[in-house]
């Protein structure tokens, strides 16, 4: 298959770009600028001159191809609204140039919106937490389910908040650049908040298997272990050789500012779903604190 992808010079989409030409597809990437569309071309991949605001690329990307994979977001929690408003126009673009056609079309969302699990470990039923800052997103998860009423296969996967390796991923750089300034590795009160994780190679294996799965449909979550903040925090402090430090939840919110959110809760998921159906298998050698200590990380500290 022709495949469009959004955020292919991006963390995850790069990899999934990685593996859709390894399975033999061919590459349609969205490229912001003229560096952008030279670093797709050296990857073998064709670009598409655009980006999330403007729509009509959008639409040419999805109409040109057999399918599109959506892994671009803009991650500025300071205007995490804009954000949401901006993917909600995207999904609408999208939809106006899917619908009818019955491609596929795989999206991304994340495990904000439902809040703190607790003790839970979350399925695709668990209800959203209205009174998450990150709500308007569990709105936005809903409205692409909502297009197979269109004659799309829409599919969702609902990514944890922790995807590691290649020395990448939104938060791990953040807690060791954090930790860095600070001199200590910090984490909230007792640490014991509990949350998921997965390699960025195995998520970019699912997105393949929902491309290349006819039956996958609707939402899958995406987890291969579950860690507490603690542990990843000493992880943080054994590849710094620095101390783990507990603070209060007023230090924490200084400290942490809009990443706070997703440093102080419980967010778990279980991805049993994807792994019945879509025979999904996490196959990454190295845990998140493994990686972090003596793995792809190293490279942050030099």
């Amino acid at each position: 298959m022709k495949v469009f992808l959004t955020g292919a010079t991006g963390y995850i989409g790069s990899v999934v770009a990685e593996k859709l030409l390894a399975r033999g597809h061919k590459v349609l990437g969205l490229a912001r600028n003229e560096a952008a569309e030279t670093k797709l071309r050296e990857r073998g991949i064709e670009p598409l001159r655009g980006d999330l605001k403007d729509v009509e690329s959008l639409k040419r990307g999805a109409t040109v191809t057999d399918a599109t994979i959506h892994t671009a977001f803009i991650h500025d929690f300071s205007d995490y609204d804009g954000a949401v408003q901006t993917e909600n126009a995207a999904i609408a673009a999208f939809a106006d140039a899917l619908t009818g056609t019955n491609k596929p079309f795989i999206a991304t969302t994340g495990s904000g919106f439902l809040g703190d699990t607790r003790e839970a470990t979350a399925d695709e039923d668990f209800p959203y937490d209205r009174n998450s800052p990150f709500y308007s997103r569990g709105e936005s998860e809903q409205d692409i389910l909502k297009l197979s009423q269109k004659g799309i296969r829409s599919v969702v996967l609902r990514l944890p908040f922790f995807v590691y390796g290649r020395g990448g991923s939104s938060f791990v750089p953040f807690m060791i650049g954090q930790a860095q300034a600070a001199g200590s590795a910090n984490y909230v009160g007792a640490g014991n908040e509990r949350v998921s994780a997965v390699h960025v190679e195995d998520a970019a294996d699912l997105y393949v298997l929902a491309l290349e799965t006819s039956t996958a449909k609707n939402l899958y979550n995406v987890s291969a272990e579950t860690v507490s903040l603690k542990d990843l925090n000493e992880a943080i402090g054994r590849l710094l050789d620095i101390k783990a430090h507990s603070i209060s939840t007023e230090e924490a919110q200084k400290q942490f500012g809009a990443m706070f959110g997703f440093l102080s809760i419980n967010n778990q998921l279980s991805a049993e779903k994807a792994q019945r159906e879509l025979g999904w298998k996490a196959k990454a050698n190295m845990t998140i604190t493994d990686d972090i200590e003596n793995g792809s990380y190293r490279n942050l500290t030099n």
